[in-house]
């Protein structure tokens, strides 16, 4: 399967290639940034804190009344950090392809260890980066290891020390779980 792929990137004293999507790239996205669109329903999933980087994970519907049947699900992640902040849209289709990816990356970081600087990240990220609009790794050897590292619409490093793509990966669970149950239960 090719969300199994991984690559492992040994860096000395190199800053790692940045594999961001600019904003905007998905319908959810598109539609945010619209100004006659609303959010008809939104719940928060999930948060990474580590320091001063933050993340929050809302799932959310929302819908354009200009426009017939103009309606996106999804996740919000809200970044924030010492310089600034940022906010990512994922589609509802998107959630799992890139859960996958996650669990991948959580089961390749046990392995690698030592180094000057090291991270590991996905293949499918890197040859993709235009369908996956979240984008993370993890830096295994460096001066802020272990660290997950988001990266946000605005290119941006989000540092997350004692992190890993697990807790990535289980907040991603929750936004799939959530968004089916919402479906089931609209009213809620």
């Amino acid at each position: 399967m090719e969300f199994r792929a991984s690559l492992i990137l040994l860096l000395a004293g190199v800053a790692p290639a940045q594999l961001s999507l600019p904003p905007g790239g998905n319908a959810l996205a598109t539609l945010a940034l619209q100004p006659e669109t609303r959010a008809t329903w939104s719940k928060e999933v999930g948060r990474l804190d580590s320091g001063e980087s933050h993340a929050i994970f809302t799932v959310l519907t929302l819908e354009n009344s200009n426009q017939q049947r103009r309606r996106a699900r999804g996740v919000r992640i809200d970044l924030s950090w010492t310089n600034g902040k940022s906010n990512l849209y994922m589609d509802e289709v998107k959630l799992q392809p890139e859960k996958e990816i996650f669990d991948q990356l959580a089961l390749d970081v046990r392995g690698v260890q030592g180094g000057t600087l090291g991270f590991v990240g996905s293949c499918d990220l890197a040859r993709k980066p235009d369908v996956y609009p979240l984008n993370a790794d993890f830096e295994y050897a460096g001066p802020q290891a272990p660290a997950l590292r988001i990266f946000s619409s605005t290119e941006d490093q989000v540092v997350f020390p004692g992190l890993t793509p697990s807790h990535l990966s289980t907040i991603l669970a929750k936004a799939i779980n959530q968004l089916k149950f919402q479906r089931l239960l609209p009213w809620i």
